[in-house]
């Protein structure tokens, strides 16, 4: 069956959430075998192994699991992102999130594969194996001599570095802080004392089904790791990040495929009644700013609740 590459909300958030289980089943998918994401004759959107193809009418993608960690996100994670005052209005007038590309972050790691000191224990590992698969031939096919061998996996290495460097210019991300309750550190970070921002909540849930179906859009949880003792998923880079950055708790929306590295970032079309359960003005802000937000919303004709922060309680003694 030919894949379509068609997502629609639904099938975007079943991607999310699953991983190497059929959803119909319930059955561990086997290691080194693709599952399938696609939809039932019913359109009602399918993630199951090759034990329930049979229920895939359409199928949208080929998923090899076993590429990528465990990025899974639940659908009623609460999400958090935490902006001045201009973007909150850009987010109202252009109803649209920005998608920045991932080379124009501040963290020189945003995409890396590892740190440069530990290079080429990198190379090594990856030129093993494009050897061994280069010097095993296909049924029928005579071997290479170790010459043509070597120039083959040194080719093939060559080209993993051409993709890892298009891929930094070519994936756009949108980050959200996962927390049950709002952060003091990013209050801090994003609307510091003496200025006026937001914080906009919502759900995993609700940003995938918030986002344009059209767009080709990824949630996962940002893996933190050590870079001494290991290095990022191939296929999953922009999901893994340094440890010493695991306070961010990240969960990012992000989106690659075949996009043009001359764009600076990616203005996604969002729905935003389904985007916004609450908007927080900041706990540093004037008295009066509440009352701003609060017009601002009814102009453009939300019915999203404005919360006092958390960090407005008083305490007892």
């Amino acid at each position: 069956m030919e894949s379509t590459g068609r997502f629609n909300a639904d099938l975007r958030a079943l991607r999310s959430r699953s991983y190497d289980r059929c959803q119909s089943c319930e059955e561990q998918l086997p290691r080194d075998v693709a599952a399938y994401a696609g939809y039932a004759f019913d359109g009602s959107a399918r993630y199951v192994g090759a034990c329930c193809f049979s229920e895939i009418h359409e199928l949208a993608t080929h998923v090899y699991w076993w590429w990528e960690a465990d990025k899974r996100v639940a659908p009623d994670t609460a999400l958090w992102r935490y902006m001045d005052l201009a973007k909150f209005l850009l987010l109202l007038e252009e109803k649209t999130l920005f998608f920045s590309r991932a080379d124009k972050f501040d963290d020189p790691f945003e995409g890396a594969s590892g740190l440069a000191s530990r290079e080429k224990e990198w190379d090594d590992f990856y030129l093993d194996h494009f050897r061994d698969a280069v010097r095993t031939p296909p049924p029928g096919g005579s071997p290479l001599p170790d010459e043509a061998v070597e120039q083959n996996a040194q080719r093939i290495l060559a080209s993993f570095r051409q993709i890892a460097a298009r891929d930094r210019r070519t994936t756009f991300v949108s980050c959200w802080h996962a927390n049950s309750g709002e952060s003091e550190a990013l209050w801090r970070l994003y609307c510091p004392p003496g200025s006026s921002g937001v914080a906009i909540k919502t759900t995993a849930n609700r940003l995938l089904h918030a986002l344009d179906p059209s767009a080709q859009i990824e949630i996962g949880r940002v893996q933190y790791v050590d870079f001494r003792k290991s290095f990022a998923g191939f296929h999953d880079r922009i999901f893994w990040k340094r440890k010493s950055l695991a306070h961010e708790s990240e969960v990012r929306a992000v989106c690659r495929g075949n996009l043009s590295d001359d764009w600076a970032g990616l203005p996604v079309l969002v729905d935003l009644p389904t985007l916004l359960e609450q908007v927080v003005p900041s706990p540093f802000a004037p008295a009066w700013f509440q009352n701003l937000l609060a017009s601002l919303v009814d102009r453009f004709g939300l019915k999203v609740p404005i919360e006092n922060s958390e960090l407005l309680a008083q305490p007892f003694f």
